[in-house]
């Protein structure tokens, strides 16, 4: 398979006020982790990764989002905010037109990068176009077609099914966006190009 450009895979993680907590909306969510990795448009091999913490402006880190993600309050407070990290990720992500974001759940995590980017008059149309590639789906194909259960699928189910167990961490963004490229990789190649 072999796509036009490179292929941006990315994961956010975030912090919510307490009562939102295990239920965060884009709206009232503070990126605290991102990461990413582009895949090449031909050999879907990982070609360079993006990962930073992020301090959050408007919501902390509370012990909820500590005990999910393993990020806590301390590891984020001497860090740059969303201003400077985001900055550095769409350099990192470069112009328009030469990679598609891609994403597992692109419902959340891209309007949360575009929520953010705006909030702090970054470029985001300057280098990211459209919406995301919702790897997801091509999850929940790949199963299908092992004749496996669809309904509930998450990345970590999907990647266990893969015989990936293990293999990554959830909940860390570098990891989760190294989990969603797998994943792709596995239904494209048949296997996914692990180091």
């Amino acid at each position: 398979m072999r796509y036009s450009v490179d292929i941006v895979v990315i994961d956010l993680e975030a912090s919510c006020p307490p009562e939102d907590e295990g239920n965060n909306s884009v709206e009232r969510s503070s990126i605290i982790e991102v990461g990413a990795v582009r895949l090449d448009r031909r050999s879907l091999e990982v070609k360079t990764e993006f990962s930073e913490l992020v301090r959050p402006v408007d919501y902390p880190v509370t012990p909820f989002i500590a005990e999910l993600t393993g990020i806590t309050a301390e590891m984020v407070a001497g860090r740059d905010d969303f201003a400077a990290v985001g900055r550095r990720f769409l350099d990192w992500y470069g112009p328009r037109n030469k990679a598609i974001l891609a994403a597992w759940g692109a419902y959340y995590d891209v309007p949360l990068l575009r929520k953010e980017c705006l909030r702090f008059d970054l470029p985001f149309r300057e280098h990211i176009v459209g919406g995301a590639f919702d790897i997801r789906a091509i999850g929940v194909a790949w199963l299908a077609s092992q004749d496996l259960r669809t309904s509930g699928a998450t990345l970590d189910s999907v990647t266990g099914k893969m015989g990936l167990e293990g293999r990554f961490t959830s909940h860390r963004a570098v990891e989760d966006a190294r989990a969603t490229a797998a994943v792709l990789q596995v239904h494209h190649l048949g296997r996914a190009l692990l180091d």
